[in-house]
């Protein structure tokens, strides 16, 4: 599973941080606070915090985030300032592979969350996907994947509600989520489902995939594309021609969402896709046209080992089916 977007969850602050925040981009550290009032130095120093967890500055977005939580004053801290403190301490966390003390901070989020009023807000519901999410990963790595399985599908369905009002902001995480589920969920039929009924809201993200590239979404389709393969090529290895085929067509549908030039990996997954198909008896013809059509891509692309597979497959294919007319006729 791939690890959460801390910033997908991030509240939404009192003051307006532009100038801090690119401060802070700039130089790596926390601008000076003398003169300011309380609530901003707060905003700055949540911002701050914010970007020590996406620079993988572990020790010091440690130091920063428990110099917080565990002040005199802490229960003065806004409950959702304070729940996405101890979510970025188990984020990192379960980074470093402490699940125990993870599992702590969850509890200490969860908490902070029980004690707010408006249970439906953007803020609330990313912080809590964002919990189940990390919950999930703690629990598929410890074994209990019942539990794991669980925590996803709730998460999938906050993000699912998220996504629909603040895409740019979700679906990232939404992505990671559904993703997720190759991991996690060991059904196979469960797996095809989840991913059936988030096809269609990939529909969503092609205007933004067009306009951010190398963003978050943009990183996770790809990260889903992966995943599907890897599915593809374990269902193919297994003899499974049927199942296969679904997670090859899901990967190459995924993939064309990108808006990339057809490129390698559309040739490697068309190349699994074909093979797939050879093992199904009424798709073999298909599986034929297919690798034709491959060639004059694998050429321009000067892929040489694919070239070669690409021939060998169409050249065994038409072996396969003189061995066959001759064994009918010997029978």
């Amino acid at each position: 599973m791939k690890q959460l977007l801390i910033e997908s969850a991030f509240p939404t602050l009192r003051c307006d941080m532009t100038i801090a925040k690119a401060q802070i981009e700039a130089t790596g550290n926390m601008p000076g606070t003398e003169g300011l009032d309380a609530p901003v130095v707060l905003d700055m120093t949540m911002t701050y915090v914010l970007f020590l967890v996406k620079d993988h500055r572990t020790t010091a977005a440690m130091q920063a985030i428990e110099y917080l939580v565990y002040a005199d004053d802490a229960e003065t801290l806004p409950h959702l300032y304070a729940a996405w403190l101890w979510l970025a301490r188990m984020t990192l966390m379960v980074e470093a592979g402490q699940f125990a003390l993870s599992l702590g901070s969850a509890e200490n989020a969860l908490l902070r969350l029980a004690e707010i009023a408006g249970k439906k807000s953007e803020d609330f519901l990313a912080i809590l996907a964002a919990i189940l999410y990390n919950l999930a990963v703690l629990h598929n790595a410890g074994g209990d994947f019942s539990r794991a399985t669980k925590e996803l599908t709730k998460a999938q369905k906050l993000y699912e509600r998220l996504v629909k009002r603040n895409e740019q902001r979700f679906s990232a995480m939404l992505l990671y989520a559904v993703e997720a589920s190759t991991d996690i969920i060991h059904s196979r039929t469960k797996q095809m489902n989840v991913l059936a009924h988030y096809q269609s809201v990939t529909q969503l993200y092609t205007e933004q995939l067009a306009k951010a590239e190398g963003g978050d979404t943009r990183q996770a389709l790809a990260a889903l594309v992966d995943s599907l393969q890897n599915e593809g090529d374990i269902m193919l290895q297994m003899g499974n021609g049927r199942n296969a085929v679904k997670y090859y067509t899901k990967a190459l549908r995924y993939q064309k969402k990108l808006n990339e030039p057809l490129g390698m990996r559309d040739l490697q997954l068309s190349i699994g896709l074909a093979k797939a198909l050879m093992r199904l008896i009424n798709r073999r013809a298909a599986a034929e046209q297919l690798l034709s059509s491959l060639l004059p891509l694998a050429h321009r692309l000067g892929a040489h080992n694919e070239v070669i597979e690409i021939e060998n497959l169409l050249l065994g294919k038409n072996k396969n089916f003189n061995i066959m007319t001759l064994l009918k006729s010997i029978f």
